[in-house]
């Protein structure tokens, strides 16, 4: 996506006021757009608000949506563009880091803090100048077997990613403690409960997953991760596939041998001899992940619980959005 130098990009901004760098208010981004009476800000805090706002938005042909919200502001917007479509030609993405820990806008966001993000933003549009790169990310559509329509995101995790985040919110997040610090303080505590076995730390559960037309693989997971993030939280990369397709998969059975030596590596996205199916680790890139499973999971920072029936979740590539990195 390209735009010309001498092109004046005109922006929306949508601000969730309930996410969690935004709970003391929105004074301050109203003072950063005063200035810009040509910016339209919407409010937004469900996919009615957000699709209302994005029709809005290409009535007024905005091409530079901004979003002040979370990793679960970021998927009601993604699901709002893909599913309910209101433009016919995707918009460029900015993200600002107005989550609790907006993993997402690290990855493919505008750096610093909200109000140092919006800034940086309204000078580019302006002037073009500053370092920018604009990143490409496939954008996963997953349906579930319960609900009748698809959401559109870019993380999905079960097992120890579900249970970690809901202590994290209960245990960390109540301490004041947020941005990369809180998941990186959940996942000391993930691997302490996996080395020492602690079961009140961690379970194992029962998932059946299908890759693309290969066989299923049924277990009982530590930990199920799908994604089209490429950077984590503290710079981790989670992932070995070598195939050319959009998916991230990442697993680890409860069986997984020589934790302590694979973890590290697996962090780094580094390779290591022990890191094999035989023992318990599968990565792969794929077009389509099928998973059962009769447990909670999370998608972009949202809980999701399914019990006592059995989930089924198919997730593939809905499309392609473009990010602007500055």
């Amino acid at each position: 996506m390209m735009f010309p130098a001498d092109k004046l990009l005109r922006v929306g901004v949508l601000s969730n006021p309930k996410s969690g760098g935004n709970r003391k208010g929105l004074g301050a981004i109203r003072d950063i757009l005063n200035p810009h009476p040509d910016t339209l800000h919407r409010r937004i805090e469900n996919l009615a608000d957000t699709e209302a706002a994005l029709d809005e938005f290409r009535r007024n042909e905005v091409e530079v949506v901004a979003i002040n919200g979370g990793d679960g502001t970021v998927q009601t917007v993604l699901t709002a563009l893909f599913h309910c479509q209101p433009y016919e030609k995707l918009p460029l993405l900015a993200l600002l880091r107005a989550g609790t820990d907006s993993i997402i806008a690290r990855d493919v966001g505008i750096r610093g803090s909200r109000e140092r993000g919006l800034r940086k933003l309204l000078y580019w549009v302006r002037t073009r100048d500053g370092k920018s790169v604009i990143l490409k990310r496939p954008i996963m559509r997953v349906q579930m077997s319960s609900q009748p329509q698809p959401f559109f995101g870019m993380i999905f995790g079960a097992a120890a990613i579900y249970q970690g985040i809901r202590f994290c919110r209960r245990s960390i997040h109540s301490l004041g403690l947020h941005g990369e610090l809180a998941p990186g303080l959940t996942l000391a505590r993930f691997l302490l409960g996996v080395v020492r076995k602690k079961r009140q730390y961690v379970n194992a559960v029962p998932v059946t997953i299908g890759l693309d037309q290969n066989s299923p693989l049924q277990d009982d997971f530590l930990l199920v991760l799908v994604s089209t993030v490429e950077r984590f939280f503290l710079g981790i990369r989670p992932y070995w596939g070598v195939e050319s397709r959009p998916l991230h998969f990442t697993a680890l059975t409860e069986r997984a041998q020589y934790l302590l030596r694979v973890l590290p590596t697996m962090a780094r996205g580094q390779d290591c001899r022990h890191r094999t199916p035989q023992n318990g680790y599968f990565s792969h890139n794929a077009n389509e992940v099928r998973l059962k499973l009769n447990s909670g999971f999370t998608l972009d920072g949202e809980l999701h619980t399914v019990e006592p029936r059995t989930e089924e979740v198919v997730i593939n590539c809905g499309g392609q959005a473009s990010f602007l990195r500055l």
